[in-house]
């Protein structure tokens, strides 16, 4: 195997891989509370290449000819939880957290899909679009009509007759009255050598909402509501584009070191030793 070809190879199939996760964030820069993804590289593991059969140096004995590296693989994908910039709508009932913690939400899916194969199947799922809105009858719910969850795990009703005051605890007042409050959850992190905090126990269902794992821990989230607020997409546009130019340049290069090695091959097998 000419190794040229495979690292190129490779390299190629890595960038398209980043290629994929950039797409994926910018096609959701403007979805409130998405979270920005990325993804790492790894080399594949180093190894000796030998010189056997060469009888003019210790022969039978295998002699090292330096440190050679086939190339690379793709890595881990990781999620950047950091907060992303809050838009003020002046709606009530548009919420957004400050600090960790996501809004229990009662999904249910309304068609079979690729992740479920019931229509109608009830989870418990976490976000951190807060974009809800209230029922005619005094119901708090998402966009899609899925119930907001309480502290207690409980739907959130109220009077719809009656001004909504929503305060940083999450506390809706009604009448001068806490009649329910708006649940905050968290679930235990995992803290890296150089500062980057992220949930390991979360899992991705759809661009904003989290499913725990049985082995999430959940923790009190010490979080503020913030009332007439949006979490923006944490995205920063003009990065990704940087980033998309930087991949596809080196998905180019990897392209033509292939073209390369393809031509010197050419030459090797069709002109090389030609009779003329």
């Amino acid at each position: 195997m000419v190794k040229g070809l495979y690292t190129a190879y490779t390299g190629m199939i890595n960038e398209q891989h980043r290629m994929d996760v950039l797409t994926n964030n910018l096609a959701n820069a403007n979805t409130n509370g998405y979270k920005k993804e990325g993804a790492t590289s790894q080399a594949f593991s180093d190894q000796l290449a030998l010189k056997i059969k060469d009888y003019t140096d210790a022969p039978f004995t295998a002699r090292g000819l330096g440190i050679i590296n086939p190339g690379v693989k793709i890595g881990e994908g990781y999620v950047d939880w950091s907060e992303g910039p809050m838009k003020e709508t002046g709606n009530t009932f548009d919420l957004a957290l400050g600090g960790y913690g996501f809004f229990g939400i009662e999904y249910t899916n309304k068609a079979v899909n690729i992740e479920r194969d019931v229509a109608g199947q009830t989870d418990i799922m976490y976000t951190r679009d807060g974009n809800f809105t209230l029922t005619n009858e005094g119901v708090l719910v998402t966009q899609d009509g899925d119930f907001v969850l309480s502290q207690d795990g409980g739907h959130i009703e109220v009077d719809p007759a009656l001004p909504v005051e929503i305060n940083t605890l999450g506390e809706i007042i009604q009448d001068g009255e806490v009649v329910a409050t708006v649940g905050k959850f968290d679930f235990e992190k995992v803290t890296y050598p150089d500062g980057r905090i992220t949930y390991n126990t979360l899992e991705h269902y759809g661009e904003n909402m989290y499913i725990p794992t049985d082995d999430a821990t959940q923790i009190t989230s010490t979080a503020s509501v913030y009332a007439g607020f949006l979490e923006q997409s944490n995205i920063s546009v003009v990065d990704e584009m940087v980033n998309m130019i930087a991949v596809q340049r080196n998905y180019d290069t990897n392209q033509r070191m292939i073209t390369t090695i393809d031509g010197t091959l050419d030459i090797a097998a069709n002109q090389l030793g030609r009779l003329s």
